[in-house]
């Protein structure tokens, strides 16, 4: 068993009406991107909150090659720390993050679990021509290289994919330095080759998107929603990091006021 890194807050009084919540994040990030603003304001309302950094992210351990790990090697870092914990906590699941969410829901089941800028059930495949389309050379030299970083290895690239306009650029130059590489056969697990069974699921979800989400569009968020039969809600300012923007409080309260009804 690894000792993977997950951070915590520390609410001066939780509410017996408060689940705990696990945040998860997307490729090439770590638990880091909930630290400015989702970790601290979840403690004011209340909430014990975690996020876990997955093997070979953050400040976790490298389990293996980054490029040798799969989805399956994520979703067994989820259900550690989900074991470790006292309480099965609501999760909450960014991007990447969301799919191993979802991976993990095919067999397991949690109070809820929140799907933020998720890729989709069906896999990665729009946000890959997406990418393609804006960073040819880019997407070009990744696959080439079998090295995801070159996606993201400008301060540039990283606010087109991830960012709207509304987050300064001293922040996006700092989160973009925060960033790692991803490991390619995940990747190549959301392209195709272990997607979801969407059947298996039976976890109430809420299902967010971004408006100006340039890696998971607004219309794939829609169409994920459409397969769980649930209302998708999108933010039409925001970026893929949602947690990162501005705005965060609005998506936070919606979340608090969704986990507050199952």
């Amino acid at each position: 068993m690894m000792n993977l890194e997950l951070l915590e807050n520390h609410p001066k009084s939780i509410s017996n009406t408060k689940r705990s919540v696990l945040f998860v994040h997307g490729m090439w990030h770590g638990a880091w991107c909930w630290e400015p603003y989702f970790l601290p304001y979840f403690e004011k309302l209340g909430y014990k909150a975690y996020a876990l950094s997955l093997s070979n992210h953050g400040n976790s351990p490298k389990h293996k090659s980054l490029n040798r790990l799969r989805i399956n090697d994520y979703v067994k870092d989820l259900k550690q720390v989900i074991d470790s914990l006292d309480e099965i906590p609501v999760l909450i699941g960014h991007s990447m993050g969301g799919f191993v969410v979802q991976k993990y829901l095919e067999d397991h089941h949690v109070p809820g679990a929140v799907l933020l800028a998720s890729v989709p059930p069906y896999g990665v495949f729009g946000g890959t021509i997406a990418v393609m389309k804006s960073f040819p050379g880019a997407f070009l030299k990744a696959n080439f290289t079998l090295n995801l970083k070159y996606i993201i290895d400008t301060p540039k690239k990283f606010k087109h994919l991830m960012l709207s306009e509304n987050v300064k650029d001293e922040d996006v130059i700092k989160y973009q330095k925060m960033t790692n590489s991803e490991s390619y056969l995940a990747y190549m697990d959301m392209l195709g080759m272990n997607l979801i069974n969407t059947k298996k699921i039976k976890t109430p979800l809420l299902i967010i998107g971004a408006g100006k989400d340039k890696a998971v569009s607004p219309k794939s968020v829609k169409k994920t929603a459409l397969i769980y039969g649930v209302k998708p809600v999108i933010f039409e300012e925001f970026g893929h990091n949602i947690m990162l923007e501005p705005e965060y409080e609005m998506v936070a309260d919606v979340i608090d006021n969704w986990i507050k009804n199952i």
